[in-house]
């Protein structure tokens, strides 16, 4: 499952994000996640990928950006 499969599948599911919300472009504030549910939604991910968000690299603005940011820490982590 790519990454942003997965979180689009975590954010409809999990969070009740209507699916029509859920888009490349969307921030997680647009989607309706507080800061507690973004931490919360930062260790669904780490957890699925078993992999670390640095905290420096933890500030995305998009839902692509996320994306992108973990396929990078799961591509760094297989080599």
């Amino acid at each position: 499952m790519s990454a942003y499969s997965y979180l689009a599948e975590v954010l409809a599911e999990k969070y009740d994000v209507d699916e029509d919300k859920i888009q490349p472009e969307a921030t997680l504030a647009d989607l309706g996640l507080d800061s507690l549910m973004v931490v919360e939604f930062l260790f669904d991910v780490e957890d699925e990928f078993d992999i670390e968000v640095p905290d420096e690299r933890a500030e995305f603005e998009t839902l692509n950006e996320a994306a992108a940011l973990i396929d990078e820490l799961i591509k760094i982590k297989r080599d």
